[in-house]
């Protein structure tokens, strides 16, 4: 059966934390994946263009938060640390599926208009590929 968005976690765990924790509450998640580049591999034996799956360009995953202070200094102190390992948890504890990968951080506040909220975004800058995981209690 089909699930709604509520209930999607993004997690993390830094140095030498031995558990990982709601790094903050999320607004958006960007795609996860990304196709490989198509590499044209034709010869002249065929009338036929002929491919092969290239390289992945791994992207910055970019997530939007709402603002707090409190929120915005946890995740800033934590910029530069590029051996951060990230989960996204789709429920709490992954029921419907999670990810993770180690990268680094950048957290930026998002320009404001009259009446609405604040915003944040964090991009992350993954050093290894995305994986599906399972959480273990």
């Amino acid at each position: 059966m089909e699930k709604s968005t509520i209930n999607t976690y993004l997690y993390a765990k830094a140095g030498e934390a031995t558990a990982f924790t709601k790094l903050l509450d999320i607004t958006s998640y960007p795609d996860l994946f990304t196709e490989p580049e198509k590499l044209d591999v034709s010869d002249l034996s065929s009338r036929q263009k002929k491919y092969t799956e290239g390289m992945v360009d791994i992207p910055d995953y970019k997530f939007g938060a709402n603002y707090t202070k409190s929120a915005y200094d946890k995740v800033k102190a934590m910029e530069g640390d590029d051996t951060i390992q990230y989960q996204l948890r789709f429920g709490a504890n992954g029921e419907y599926g999670a990810w993770g990968w180690t990268g680094s951080h950048f957290i930026n506040i998002k320009s404001g208009d009259v009446g609405s909220k604040r915003e944040m975004e964090l991009t992350i800058y993954p050093t290894t590929d995305i994986e599906e995981i399972e959480i273990t209690a």
